[in-house]
């Protein structure tokens, strides 16, 4: 994920609240090495923690179906683990015009991503009793980075 693909627009399913918040919070210094970690070495997702994230700063429910959800989960199967696959089979030092090809649309195919799960939980209840860290382990098991990734988010 890379901010200088944000466009100014309102909520809508390419250009949200949500994906606003990702891009926010990914540039933090230490988010993107952590999540990337949680991704590569405990099969985290890296949208939906994310999106836990942020329905938790809207102080929204945080709802495991709504992660889940099949329309997200077949894209990200058909569309994000792909381009993800064939960005890291590419030589960024040879192939360096196909890198950041894939890289793009990798990040698009992310972007998509998140306006699905906007979409599905934008409108959940209310529910400020939560424990950040508690809905992160929903996505990833592993307490120590999800309470690091909690309290970098945080500040």
């Amino acid at each position: 994920m890379a901010a200088q693909f944000a466009t100014e627009a309102g909520d809508g399913p390419m250009d949200n609240a949500l994906w606003r918040y990702a891009l926010r919070v990914y540039a933090r210094s230490g988010v993107e090495a952590l999540l990337l970690k949680m991704q590569d070495e405990h099969g985290a997702d890296i949208l939906q923690l994310l999106t836990v994230l942020w329905l938790s700063e809207q102080g929204l429910e945080v709802d495991e179906a709504s992660l889940s959800d099949s329309d997200y989960v077949s894209w990200k199967q058909e569309m994000i683990e792909p381009l993800r696959q064939r960005r890291r089979q590419s030589d960024r030092l040879e192939h360096g015009d196909l890198y950041e090809l894939l890289k793009k649309a990798e990040l698009e195919a992310e972007r998509y991503g998140l306006g699905i799960l906007w979409a599905r939980n934008k409108d959940n209840p209310a529910d400020k009793g939560r424990c950040v860290s508690s809905d992160l382990m929903l996505i990833c098991n592993n307490e120590k980075e999800c309470k690091a990734l909690a309290d970098l988010v945080r500040g």
